[in-house]
């Protein structure tokens, strides 16, 4: 149904303006419209809407095309990053994760990141070191690890850790969340976060993870106790022998040292008034702390140390004897530290005890020292004896417990 009585030039300049190419496009409008059926003309409205969007977005194109232009001449070539206020992730994108992909993990509410080795890290959620191995193996997935050493590009290198006391808690990193093959390539460490896909069947949801005393690189859900290192390292999430979980937080504390030391040997002064060390025979339990030279309780680690200790003395007669004990730090008499004691008892028994703290340095070492002005009198050493279920340990002449207390 087509209008006999189109619009003249002047109406349609009332619309439009004095464009003479807008008029005339007009005119041609309605010359098409008055041969078309009304099915017609909403058939082409369509087609022009559809073609102004199709021009809408070429000209969006076009207007960022222009912009990029204009930044890269102004900025250091090469030039290829666009520029947004945001970006919208699709909630539930069918896609597959792949190395530098970034999607939308609507579960974890977070952004799923593709990185090598089939690892996808929740940006936020999980944190990662990056590692190397050098071992001369592969070292699994799940494994805890620490550092030992430093490879190309300042990246550190790895090995299974090994929480038997032979190296510091501080050496722990973490645990990988791939299996890293040994070529000197890189690799993921996590140290916060979300390791999956391991064998956990020997544990229980909930359980607290430790780093294994003796087999490396393994968990233990046994706390461990001294000499080995206390290492807290994760949390089981699900127990399963092909997709268990855990989550990984390792709770490193400065590992503090000690050791016990015992003289079995009864020992008297051989000169009246001249100084001795006391020797130290037995080693009962020591970690950072080693005998040296006999008498030198030295420390592996710098801070405050604490030393307590128990003497047995034993008197030859019933004349009076003096005895006097000190200490020495790095070969130099320790000020105000002398205890005298007094003894008159034949074939009798005096115990004394010291209690000090000593601020050491690592290497640094402290040696008791003592003299007597009377030659009969002893260190002494006491045999177990007795029967049982009434038998009684031996009662050693010296004891010395060493106990570092603040690094």
């Amino acid at each position: 149904m087509a209008d006999p009585t189109p619009l003249n030039r002047n109406q349609i300049a009332a619309f439009v303006g004095n464009d003479p190419d807008a008029i005339r496009a007009i005119e041609r409008l309605f010359l098409v419209a008055g041969q078309k059926t009304p099915a017609e003309i909403i058939d082409l409205l369509i087609n022009i809407g559809a073609a102004g969007n199709v021009a809408e977005v070429a000209l969006s194109e076009a207007t960022d095309a222009k912009r990029l232009a204009d930044l890269s001449a102004t900025a250091p070539a090469p030039f290829q990053s666009p520029q947004t206020d945001y970006i919208d992730f699709n909630i539930a994108p069918p896609h597959v994760s792949r190395i530098r992909r970034l999607a939308w993990n609507d579960a974890d509410q977070t952004l799923d990141l593709g990185m090598e080795y089939d690892v996808v890290q929740q940006i936020g959620l999980e944190y990662y070191a990056r590692v190397e191995n050098m071992t001369g193996s592969m070292i699994p997935n799940g494994t805890v690890v620490g550092f030992a050493g430093v490879g190309a590009n300042n990246v550190l290198s790895v090995t299974p850790y090994l929480a038997d006391g032979t190296l510091s808690s501080l050496y722990i990193l973490g645990v990988l969340t791939h299996d890293l093959p040994d070529s000197g390539e890189v690799g993921y460490c996590t140290t916060w976060g979300h390791v999956r896909g391991i064998d956990t069947s020997a544990f229980s949801v909930g359980d607290i993870l430790y780093a294994s005393p003796t087999v490396a690189g393994a968990f233990t859900a046994t706390k461990p106790t001294a000499p080995d290192n206390v290492i807290p390292v994760a949390a089981v999430l699900a127990a399963d022998a092909t997709n268990g979980e855990i989550f990984v937080r390792p709770t490193i504390e400065q590992q503090q040292y000690y050791g016990e030391f015992s003289k079995t040997g009864t020992v008297s002064p051989a000169v009246v008034n001249t100084s001795y060390a006391v020797t130290w025979d037995n080693v009962e339990i020591a970690n950072g702390i080693s005998i040296v030279s006999g008498s030198r309780l030295t420390v592996v680690d710098s801070g405050l140390y604490q030393f307590d200790i128990t003497l047995q003395l034993s008197s030859g007669s019933s004349s009076a004897k003096t005895v006097r004990f000190w200490y020495k730090k790095n070969g130099t008499n320790v000020p105000n530290s002398t205890r005298i004691i007094t003894m008159n008892i034949n074939n009798g028994y005096s115990p004394i005890s010291m209690a000090d703290f000593f601020s050491l340095a690592a290497g640094e070492y402290i040696e008791l020292w003592w003299q007597s002005d009377d030659t009969n009198v002893s260190l002494a050493t006491v045999a177990a004896g007795g029967t049982a279920p009434n038998d009684y340990p031996a009662a050693p002449a010296a004891l010395i417990a060493v106990t570092q207390v603040q690094q």
